[in-house]
């Protein structure tokens, strides 16, 4: 086998690095001729790596930062939260004058009638069970069953007494209303008829609202279409 041929200039010679065996074929400890401490370096390798991925950490949080900041012409494209203003009631809620149909859809089933017992009244429908509502703001002066079993609701203020009848009447006498209030369910209590002029008294027909309008300006009654529409 050839031998390794070192360089004048290397740090060991070959006989020194002969010397560094023993007869026992193992290395003796050299560490003391090595030109740096190993342990060292390790430590100074570790402390860079650790710098490394602290500086990645650091640059990573700022870019999730960054993409999370929204830019100053989005800022000032989104829409800012609307604070709702305050809304004035209906007008019909302040007008004392103000009257409306006790339904919201309804349908004319009778005509102006009732000339003789003092009413001008008109009868409307919506369908059984719908709700009724107060046609004036006002207050529950009357309700009670008249000589043939009719229910008889009146509400009224100082420009109008509105008489209803037929329904199933859920508020009590000295009650305050607003206009549109509910004040019970359309019904077919007392003498109502059905389509062919006879009795429903126990019968599943004749649902509707008796409506009668006394305009105390005029001291008469009028007809309620003229002031709810038709």
């Amino acid at each position: 086998m050839a031998a390794n041929y070192y360089p004048h200039d290397e740090e060991w010679e070959v006989d020194e690095w002969l010397s560094s065996y023993d007869l026992s074929g193992h290395v003796e400890d050299v560490s003391s001729n090595l030109p740096f401490d190993i342990v060292t370096l390790a430590a100074a390798i570790l402390v860079i790596i650790g710098l490394v991925i602290g500086l990645g950490n650091v640059i990573r949080d700022t870019d999730q930062q960054t993409l999370k900041r929204p830019s100053n012409s989005q800022e000032a494209n989104e829409p800012k939260e609307q604070v709702p203003l305050p809304q004035p009631p209906p007008p019909a809620l302040t007008n004392p004058t103000a009257i409306v149909a006790p339904y919201d859809q309804y349908i004319l089933t009778q005509g102006v009638h009732g000339l003789s017992y003092g009413h001008m009244a008109i009868d409307i429908a919506a369908g059984k069970g719908i709700t009724i509502k107060s046609p004036i703001t006002g207050i529950a002066s009357e309700y009670y069953f008249d000589a043939i079993g009719n229910p008889t609701l009146v509400i009224e203020n100082e420009f109008y007494r509105v008489t209803l009848l037929h329904g199933n009447y859920t508020i009590g006498v000295g009650d305050k209303l607003n206009i549109g209030d509910p004040v019970g369910t359309e019904g077919n209590l007392g003498n109502t008829r059905d389509m062919q002029g006879r009795s429903c008294r126990g019968r599943d027909c004749g649902y509707h609202t008796h409506l009668n309008v006394f305009d105390k300006q005029a001291g008469t009654n009028i007809n309620p279409l003229d002031v709810i529409g038709d």
